[in-house]
């Protein structure tokens, strides 16, 4: 009777064949040796995981060229991948709203606007209203900032000036010069901020995630003025550590 039970072999051979396919895809075209380099394995080790990778059709080497290539079973299986960023990072949002309780909007850019893509409502009785669906202006919210720090300087601008920039309080940018200058400025420590800018009495602190199936993306904490001061320090933490375990997860981009 075969034993179906897995073994720690397994578990390693794995590990060993995506190192291998992670380093052909740093290096298209490389040679055993380079592998074995670029894996710290042996080289008799990479021989045999290339070998089994080629049958299976994850690696070529009868590219036309020297060296080892990725194969098109991956081109196929990654164009059956749908990457729903909703259903990949609402797990850990949920996680977040457990320990913050306040408004939580998760972002996309699309084609200049900045749609809620997710959102999990406050649990406080004064609260930030958002919803699905709702577009966050560009310049005067945490997430239109943090989306504006994932764009060049000058495709910025340009946006800035094609959308405008009405005062919608009197905290409201309205200067893209001096807006680029604080996103510039505060893209050196991953957070965005909306004082007021956005709503009298309401605020809120962003930060840029990774990339998921091509959309940029943010997410934000949105509460009371008198709220957001007294918990602005433990937004930064917890903002922060979301993007950590986002891009533990998911890298920097997938």
């Amino acid at each position: 009777m075969a034993d179906d039970k897995p073994r720690a072999s397994d578990g390693q051979s794995i590990s060993k064949a995506i190192a291998v396919l992670r380093a052909i895809a740093d290096n298209q075209g490389c040679s055993l040796g380079d592998i074995a380099k670029a894996t710290g394995m042996a080289r008799s080790t990479v021989q045999r995981m290339v070998s089994a990778l080629n049958n299976e059709g994850f690696v070529t080497k009868n590219a036309g060229h020297q060296g080892v290539f990725l194969g098109m079973e991956l081109a196929r299986l990654g164009a059956k991948v749908n990457l729903n960023a909703r259903a990949l990072l609402m797990p850990l949002m949920e996680e977040l709203h457990a320990q913050i309780g306040d408004n939580i909007d998760l972002t996309a850019m699309e084609d200049g606007r900045v749609i809620v893509i997710e959102q999990i409502a406050s649990n406080e009785d004064i609260r930030v209203i958002s919803f699905v669906g709702r577009e966050h202006p560009v310049h005067c919210t945490a997430n239109g900032k943090a989306h504006l720090s994932q764009l060049s300087h000058e495709t910025a601008l340009a946006l800035l000036q094609d959308r405008g920039m009405p005062a919608l309080t009197g905290h409201s940018i309205t200067d893209p010069a001096r807006l680029m200058a604080q996103v510039e400025a505060f893209a050196e420590f991953g957070l965005f901020i909306d004082r007021e800018e956005y709503g009298v009495d309401a605020c809120a602190m962003a930060t840029t995630l990774p990339e998921i199936g091509g959309r940029k993306l943010a997410i934000s904490i949105a509460m009371p003025t008198a709220r957001f001061k007294r918990r602005e320090e433990d937004l930064k933490a917890a903002l922060l550590n979301f993007r950590r375990e986002v891009q533990a997860r998911f890298g920097t981009s997938i």
